[in-house]
């Protein structure tokens, strides 16, 4: 036994549903985790240190002409120091004061001037310059105050050349008690004179050292200044934290939340670009029905 619905009469028979409209397959919602995800700084080459490469460069110069003065003056010192020994002429006594303990040369000058003379001499001002190659023969005595003589030793050495003095060194003393001692000089010529000192380049020395360590610590010093003003300074860039800045917002990775995000499917000729799914309309219910014969009625 079956039940079919009549429509009544003149009316076209109906389903008993109603088939839903078209409707697009919705498309699936994009799923996105998003996060605060701190860009990492960025840095850049910032500039060279002008104040530490200019101060090496100033500190270079300054040692190197430091150092060239004091080579320079290193010449004069030595004039200056021959110029300051004490001198006896021949054929008198000289007193000559001894301030200190050390030991003394006595040269042979060929060729100077004579200063103030203390003593029986009376030569001071007188120059003179030896025409023989050869040293002279001379006699030295030296007395202390007490009227003892000192022993001398004899030397060839040192020598010096310089300005208007030559000499060679002839004997050598120890002076162990400073105070006052008399020399005499004695010999058949008389063009030349006894000069008393100690060495003739100590203060040529001392000088020209002093130079070479100037030029060396003001190269050094101003080659590790320059060198740290030639690096450069690291700058960081300022991360934008503005709203909407692609800086201050990124989306998360697949290591904060577990799982990679989902991109959406371009459609074509679709308005929005993530477009939102629609949902499909709820089925018509057939309608119920009429009363009265004919309409619904069973067959047999």
């Amino acid at each position: 036994m079956s039940y079919q619905f009549d429509p009544p009469a003149g009316a076209e028979p109906t389903s008993p549903f109603v088939a839903p409209s078209a409707v697009p397959p919705p498309t699936a919602a994009p799923q996105y985790s998003f996060g605060y995800v701190p860009a990492s700084p960025a840095t850049a080459p910032g500039k060279r240190r002008q104040g530490l490469l200019l101060s090496g460069i100033a500190v270079a110069a300054l040692g190197v002409g430091a150092g060239v003065v004091l080579v320079a003056l290193s010449g004069s010192a030595k004039e200056t120091t021959v110029k300051a020994f004490a001198r006896a002429p021949v054929g008198c006594t000289t007193t000559l004061e001894f301030e200190k303990r050390a030991t003394f040369t006595l040269y042979i000058e060929t060729k100077g001037v004579l200063g103030t003379v203390d003593g029986d001499c009376a030569a001071g001002g007188t120059s003179y310059q030896r025409g023989d190659d050869d040293l002279p023969r001379v006699s030295l005595t030296l007395l202390n105050s007490d009227d003892q003589q000192l022993a001398l030793t004899a030397v060839d050495a040192p020598t010096y050349t310089v300005g208007d003095f030559a000499g060679q060194g002839y004997q050598r003393v120890q002076i162990n008690d400073p105070g006052t001692y008399r020399l005499t000089v004695t010999s058949a010529e008389t063009d030349f004179a006894i000069a008393v000192g100690g060495e003739p380049d100590a203060g040529a020395n001392a000088l020209s050292l002093a130079g070479v360590g100037v030029v060396f610590a003001g190269l050094v010093l101003g080659v590790l200044l320059i060198l740290l003003g030639l690096r450069r300074k690291t700058s960081t860039l300022p991360t934008a934290l503005t709203n909407g800045s692609p800086a201050a917002w990124q989306p998360a990775p697949a290591s904060v939340h577990g799982r990679q995000p989902q991109h959406p499917t371009t459609v074509p000729g679709a308005v929005s670009r993530y477009p939102t799914p629609t949902a499909p309309p709820t089925p018509t219910a057939p309608p119920a029905p009429p009363t009265g014969p004919g309409w619904g009625a069973p067959k047999l």
